[in-house]
């Protein structure tokens, strides 16, 4: 089945203060190589550190809904050494504007934690913060 998405805009006013994901910054977990790191709810793999949050389109944190109502809050991040992509890159539904995507999987548990987006050499990752924890 192939996940769609809708364009949606928001006033900051109406973005979470702060993700569940990223509540408790005083004692966070590391990755491997001593760096704050998110990791995959389902089954603790280390998938992105917190240094590689980027801003697109002015904003790291996006909430959007898929065609089928499903909100997601959806965090921005330049690699996700934690996730694979798979499938076909599309354009269908994107919520970035001229960037496609593909799933972005769990390497480990294969559990959905978002997207990977790409226009030209341009690229990052689309992740699902309520899929992810911090410590």
């Amino acid at each position: 089945m192939l996940a769609m998405h809708f364009s949606l805009l928001f006033r900051d006013s109406d973005l979470p203060a702060q993700g569940p994901a990223l509540a408790d910054r005083d004692h966070a977990e590391l990755d491997e190589s001593g760096r704050r790191a998110l990791f995959c709810r389902t089954c603790g793999q280390p998938v992105a550190r917190m240094r590689d949050r980027i801003s697109v389109g002015g904003k790291h944190i996006h909430c959007v809904f898929n065609p089928t109502g499903i909100l997601f809050e959806v965090g921005c991040f330049a690699q996700a050494p934690g996730c694979r992509f798979e499938g076909e890159f599309t354009q269908d539904f994107t919520w970035f504007a001229g960037y496609a995507w593909r799933f972005a999987m769990c390497r480990r548990c294969a559990a959905h934690l978002g997207w990977e987006y790409r226009v030209a050499e341009d690229g990052f990752a689309g992740l699902i913060m309520a899929e992810l924890r911090e410590s």
